[in-house]
């Protein structure tokens, strides 16, 4: 969404209602070693291709002009593509029901009076209501499958309850302009999911990492007459090394970050707005390959890679995929949006 939903703030008065409906598409294709693209590390020399689609509603209720209340209940479809041990492409789906959260808000000032800016502060809850064990074929090499999750970047959920902080705030600069600040951290106070990885690491279970985004830009109503807006900034998303509670570092997680140019364009009518985003990935860094890989027999290892490698692609995709979601008041802020790339602003 841009910055167009801190646009939209401050509308709701007391005992009002919004419904508010996204949806994202992700395609990925380039295979990341720290913060270049290195496709010959990719499995067998071939990249691996994600498409996810994620949709969210939200319902939010103005319990006062000050204090909001916004549920929000995601859907995710991924499909992730990728040559297996059999030396053939195979796909790994997953759709279902996201993790539900819930998140209160309140502004600082007095929005009736502080029309030119405010600040508000939430908190909320993400419930794990979403699958992160989706299971798919996993391919041997010689040519068996077996039944066993997909990867953890198109799991509709990761396991773990969390705790949603975020802030968001804007100001008028000028005539028709606003600048926008918004951020969201979702901590994850459970270490290790459920779900271990594939064979030969089944000893090593996924994390249930923390997950972060922020914004920052500008809005400028472009034709008002009409409710043509249109805005420009900066997003980041990421997935710390650390949680700030829980650990999780024994566990197997794809730290890192993506920054991104942030245009978007409004269009309001009457009570409705639609609002259209396209980020542009500016930068990256992932973690190194000490932090997300785990060593195996060099008589194991994939061919061409050295010890450290893996034998599972997947345990070789330091993909950006963010899969955990974090929550704003306005919009999903999904690191799908998930770093795992993690999957909550609406595009």
């Amino acid at each position: 969404m841009g910055g167009q939903g801190e646009s939209k703030l401050t509308d709701l008065g007391a005992h009002e209602w919004r419904l508010a409906v996204g949806y994202r598409y992700l395609h990925g294709n380039q295979f990341f070693v720290a913060d270049q693209v290195n496709g010959t590390f990719a499995p067998f020399g071939q990249p691996i291709i994600y498409h996810i689609h994620s949709a969210d509603v939200t319902v939010t209720y103005a319990a006062t002009d000050r204090l909001s209340f916004s549920v929000t209940v995601p859907i995710l479809d991924g499909t992730q593509s990728a040559v297996r041990l059999d030396t053939v492409r195979h796909d790994a789906h997953a759709f279902g029901l996201g993790d539900i959260s819930l998140v209160a808000s309140a502004w600082l000032l007095n929005p009736q009076t502080h029309t030119k800016g405010n600040v508000a502060f939430g908190m909320g809850v993400k419930a794990p209501t979403g699958s992160n064990k989706f299971a798919g074929d996993f391919f041997r090499a010689n040519g068996s499958s077996i039944q066993y999750p997909v990867d953890q970047s198109i799991q509709p959920g990761d396991g773990g309850w969390g705790i949603i902080v975020q802030m968001q705030a804007f100001r008028r600069l000028f005539a028709r302009g606003f600048a926008y600040l918004s951020g969201a951290y979702l901590v994850s106070p459970r270490a290790l999911s459920n779900v271990t990885r594939p064979p030969p690491n089944t000893s090593v279970h996924w994390s249930v990492p923390d997950v972060y985004s922020g914004r920052a830009g500008l809005i400028y109503a472009l034709v008002p007459e009409q409710g043509v807006s249109v805005s420009l900034g900066g997003r980041i998303d990421g997935i710390p090394y650390h949680d700030l509670i829980g650990g999780g570092d024994e566990g197997f997680r794809r730290p890192g970050h993506v920054i991104f140019l942030d245009p978007g364009v409004a269009l309001t009518r009457g009570r409705g707005t639609f609002t259209l985003s396209t980020p542009i990935r500016v930068s990256g860094s992932l973690a190194d390959s000490a932090t997300v890989r785990f060593s195996v027999p060099a008589s194991s290892a994939t061919p061409g890679c050295e010890a450290a490698c893996v034998l599972s692609p997947e345990d070789q995709a330091i993909a950006w995929v963010i899969t955990s979601c974090a929550i704003s008041n306005s919009e999903p802020l999904c690191a799908s949006d998930k770093m795992r790339a993690s999957r909550n602003a609406s595009t």
